[in-house]
């Protein structure tokens, strides 16, 4: 039996809802470490109960192995199509295939119910499947289904739970975001990714970013800074740059080295299993790590691969959110802008598939992110602001792109959790009281904005405030609590 947690009961739900609609093709839309491996194994557990043939497809041969392995803690009758793979067994009742061996069958494997992992990255291959088996149901696994034309082969798309739902269920450890300094990527040549749009060319933004002394300092000044010593991956626009990190790090006194996929299995595997005992600090890649990496001890990314692509964005965001004993909090240093560009990963949400129908943006196909969570960088004070306007005054100007050269890195915050349901209404009632609380006390005119801020995580941007004659008496409460809360930190 196998046992699911509420949100995995959900989708469960969600899914068979879809199915009796008369839906075949779905997409299971679930964050990372949502467990969407084990929704897998309990559908195809089912199915098997009923006399009824699985097929769980992978995209590449790393995750195969996974797969099995996490199968096989369920104790399901389980063989593998991959190669010359030792647990062949054509007659089991789940087979755990990965695509590249199903393009090179001639004869179609024959199955009731598909579980496709990673559909984002769709393959011809599985195109013909789909329409040999028209009449047998395709459930595609993605935390990010954001891939062009993805509604052409799945119909309907559930979403069982949101980032910032599995966060507040203690399912996701929180991360704290560094944004500030980042590459220059002006005028760098674009090229179309096989998920749909285009991205920053790798080969020339690794030059631009090896060439940018100064950007790597800051990388390794920032992460001794805000680091806190901890296990770390970071994310490098090529394998060359990736290199040259390491070699960064390592003449620093900072223990670092470099994986990829052009090396031998037993050599990646090896890495993996000395970074995970904590042998070395820092694991420096390309892409490799970007999907099917699963290591919950590590808790500082530092990305330093500007990307256009939310599917990049969320992915490399999931690496450092598993759970782990004694991991409080994660630890992103964005040398990317990719924060301030795409927004925080935990806002996120797929709304709908991709139809091919209209102009690919990969954001069209997400809930609108909540006004007061996009931050931006300023170049005059450096710190972190939302909305157009900084505290300190400076305006984004409507038609130019923000910048920034400061070489620290501030922090971006998430809405507390206890805020996140507050309205407008209510928020723009606090922020008045605030305001009048500082005029009758004599306090600096930033003081209510700050004040806001540690309250909400986010500058009042676009809050027009509500004053009344007398502050209410929760406000009080609150910068009473605020202020107890201070001096236990100081002591």
């Amino acid at each position: 039996m196998i046992s699911l947690r509420p949100h995995q009961e959900r989708a469960i739900e969600m899914l068979r809802d879809s199915l009796r609609k008369g839906n075949k093709r779905i997409v299971l839309a679930a964050p990372c470490s949502f467990g969407k491996t084990r929704v897998a194994a309990f559908i195809l557990a089912e199915a098997a109960k009923r006399g009824k043939k699985g097929v769980f497809i992978c995209d590449r041969i790393k995750l195969v192995q996974q797969a099995l392995d996490s199968f096989d803690e369920f104790n399901l009758n389980v063989g593998v199509i991959q190669g010359d793979h030792w647990r062949w067994n054509p007659a089991a009742d789940i087979q755990i295939c990965s695509i590249q061996t199903l393009a090179r069958r001639h004869d179609k494997l024959p199955f009731d119910i598909a579980v496709v992992d990673e559909c984002h990255t769709h393959y011809d291959t599985l195109s013909d499947y789909m329409n040999a088996f028209n009449a047998v149901p395709f459930i595609g696994l993605s935390a990010t289904p954001f891939s062009k034309g993805l509604g052409k082969w799945y119909t309907d798309l559930v979403v069982p739970s949101t980032p910032i739902e599995l966060l507040d269920e203690n399912y996701l450890t929180p991360v704290r975001y560094w944004g500030g300094k980042k590459a220059n990527v002006k005028g760098l040549k674009r090229r179309k990714l096989s998920t749909g749009g285009s991205d920053y060319d790798p080969n020339h933004l690794g030059k631009r970013l090896t060439s940018d002394t100064e950007l790597t300092g800051d990388i390794i000044k920032n992460w001794k800074l805000h680091g806190e010593d901890s296990q770390t991956i970071m994310f490098c626009p090529t394998i060359s740059h990736s290199k040259h990190m390491v070699e960064q790090f390592n003449d620093a006194g900072i223990s670092a080295e470099h994986i990829d996929g052009y090396m031998p299995d037993h050599d990646r595997q090896a890495l993996f299993e000395a970074h995970d005992k904590g042998e070395f600090k820092i694991l420096s890649c390309s892409k490799l790590l970007n999907t099917g990496y699963d290591a919950p001890k590590v808790r500082c990314l530092i990305d330093a691969y500007p990307t256009k692509s939310l599917i990049q964005h969320v992915q490399r965001a999931g690496r450092i959110m598993r759970l782990a004993e004694g991991k409080d909090y994660a630890i992103y240093l964005d040398h990317a802008g990719n924060i301030s560009n795409l927004g925080m990963p935990e806002y996120i949400v797929p709304e709908h598939l991709d139809d091919g129908e209209e102009k690919f943006d990969e954001r069209k196909q997400t809930k609108k992110e909540p006004k007061e969570t996009k931050p931006r960088e300023c170049p005059q004070c450096y710190s972190i602001f939302t909305g157009m306007r900084c505290s300190c005054g400076y305006e984004v100007p409507r038609e130019v792109s923000m910048e920034t050269d400061g070489s620290i890195l501030e922090e971006i915050k998430l809405a507390k959790k206890e805020n996140r349901n507050v309205s407008a209404e209510a928020k723009a009632r606090f922020y008045g009281d605030l305001i009048q609380i500082g005029r009758e006390k004599g306090y600096k005119q930033g003081w209510s904005s700050n004040k806001y801020r540690e309250r909400f995580g986010v500058w009042p941007n676009k809050i027009d405030p509500v004053m009344a004659e007398k502050a209410h008496q929760d406000t009080l409460n609150w910068i009473t609590h605020s202020r107890i809360k201070w001096s236990r930190t100081k002591k």
